[in-house]
């Protein structure tokens, strides 16, 4: 399988640097040794068919650099590393470099390709020594049977160096070598997993970092009521922002095919959709900038000066290895969801309703006194029977009646808006749920294929139903709204959804219930609900 996965690179990379090189790769000038031998002329005895038997005919055998084209057990092909051929090695196939230098200091039968690195010849290649957004360099030792060639950077010659084809420099000129932005880039911060990177030769990409940052604050300043609608939707319907977002990137390519079938949606699809996107994702990061900003800072404020504190919050979180790359995907996703939520909704509140001024009518009987408001519960105030009382008389005298109580059959059900009010579950004691919930759902299925849909699947349908899963209902938790309102389908739905969400960023969206004010995860903010504790002799069943 690795053989097979390092020929293929090979592969691609030699497809791809053709239209790049066509001019470099013509035919090469046939040499000496490879020159076929002169067939000698038959003598009498061999027409007569009396040769002897002695003297077979030779069959040719095949050379190696025969072989070498049927085997690929002998390329060497590394991705994000370096690739190296010693003095006093010999390697049959082609040496390939992917965001790294490649150095030959031996033999190589094949080709020397190096992409976004530096190629660097030192010593023989039987085929081409080609680099793709980095330089070529040829030493004095360097022996090249075939073509030279660099696209997007130079060709460094040494004057012994020896070069059987062209040498080919196409431009415009990158500086991808082993020296460069990209590889230090991918050293010192993709292959660590962060988008920002401290190290030699960033110059240039911290640049392009601070005028990104620039254009943040220049929407801010340009659309503060935009970034700040944005910002609201976000907080105010994350679960509707986290639906359309992932629908959205769902429905993306299908709309792209769609568009490309017509034929006439072609300039659609190839420009408008992808700027479109673009947009999306740039203003929304601005929006998420600021909400991150005044969130943290706790006051109003303008939208500018809450993207400049967001935008440095965030470039903290992306110099650590692996969070960094993971909260950059977060910045990136909720902002562009966020953005085309706003786009197509409205985030318009209604008006409070104001309740009428209760009026009293004239003929109310006055309300009893404070002595029979004070009575024990199981008493009735009856007045006893006298007539009107005259002038300098003994009132009206009150008799108290004992009333039986009716037993209730039904203990009260709690209100929705009285159930958001109890206890919150703690992590320990939700995730416990989630095992039995996980053990439950692993033995009706029986396979781990689709174990995570049916589990998000039997998690939506009995929320919406009971409030709680099967684990949830031993341990006598209930998920709610956080607003109080009952639960509905969209809400379950979107919590199932935005599970996944907790789950793939390192399971961090499940942490965050242990560290949460209101114990919520990741996915229970998107939803807008909460895990609450029943008390003692409510059944969920």
């Amino acid at each position: 399988m690795k053989t097979n996965s390092k020929a293929l690179w090979a592969g691609i990379l030699l497809a791809a640097l053709t239209p790049f090189a066509l001019s470099a790769f013509q035919a090469e000038p046939a040499k000496p040794q490879d020159a076929a031998a002169p067939t000698p002329e038959p003598t009498l005895r061999e027409i007569a068919g009396d040769s002897p038997a002695a003297t077979p005919t030779p069959t040719a055998e095949p050379t190696e650099g025969f072989r070498h084209h049927h085997d690929d057990q002998d390329d060497r092909v590394s991705v994000g590393d370096s690739t190296y051929v010693g003095p006093n090695e010999t390697l049959e196939g082609n040496a390939v470099a992917v965001m790294g230098p490649l150095t030959v200091d031996g033999t190589v039968d094949g080709n020397a390709v190096a992409v976004l690195g530096s190629n660097t010849i030192n010593g023989t290649v039987r085929g081409n020594a080609v680099a793709v957004c980095g330089n070529l360099n040829l030493g004095p030792k360097a022996r090249l049977d075939g073509n030279a060639v660099s696209v997007g950077g130079r060709v460094i010659k040494d004057p012994s160096a020896i070069v059987g084809g062209n040498v080919v420099q196409q431009a415009p000129r990158l500086d991808f070598s082993d020296n460069g932005t990209a590889s230090s880039w991918w050293t010192h911060g993709l292959r660590l997993g962060r988008p920002l990177a401290i190290g030699p030769h960033l110059h240039l990409f911290w640049l392009f970092t601070l005028c990104t940052v620039a254009l943040y604050i220049l929407l801010a300043l340009i659309f503060p009521g935009g970034v700040r609608k944005c910002g609201d939707t976000l907080a105010q319907r994350p679960g509707i922002t986290f639906l359309t977002g992932f629908l959205a990137i769902v429905g993306l390519p299908v709309l792209f095919i769609l568009l490309c079938i017509t034929v006439v949606g072609i300039p659609v699809a190839v420009v408008v959709l992808p700027l479109s996107v673009m947009a999306c994702v740039i203003f929304g990061k601005t929006a998420v900038y600021a909400f991150i900003g005044r969130s943290i800072v706790s006051r109003p404020m303008h939208p500018a000066a809450s993207v400049m504190i967001g935008v440095a919050i965030v470039i903290v979180l992306f110099l650590v290895p692996v969070l960094g790359l993971m909260v950059w995907f977060l910045v990136a996703f909720l902002g562009f969801a966020c953005a085309l939520t706003t786009l197509f909704t409205s985030t318009k509140s209604a008006p409070p309703a104001v309740a009428p001024p209760a009026a009293t009518p004239p003929d109310v009987p006055a309300p009893p006194s404070a002595a029979a408001a004070d009575l024990a519960p199981g008493l009735a105030a009856v007045p006893a029977p006298v007539e009107a009382p005259l002038a300098g008389t003994v009132p009206p005298v009150v008799v108290m009646v004992p009333v039986p109580a009716v037993p209730s059959a039904v203990p009260p059900a709690l209100s929705p808006m009285s159930e958001a009010a109890l206890p919150r579950a703690g992590f320990w004691l939700r995730m416990v749920a989630l095992l039995v919930d996980a053990i439950l759902i692993g033995i009706v299925i029986r396979s781990g294929r689709f174990f995570l849909p049916v589990l998000a699947v039997y998690g939506a349908v009995l929320w919406k139903l009971k409030g709680s899963t099967v684990g949830g209902i031993i341990f006598g938790l209930k998920v709610v709204r956080h607003d109080g309102r009952p639960m509905d389908w969209a809400t379950a739905a979107v919590r199932a959804l935005a599970c996944f969400f907790s789950l793939i960023f390192l399971c961090l969206g499940f942490i965050w219930i242990a560290f949460d004010p209101e114990k919520q995860g990741w996915h229970d903010k998107i939803a807008g609900t909460v895990v609450i504790r029943l008390p003692k002799g409510m059944s969920l069943v």
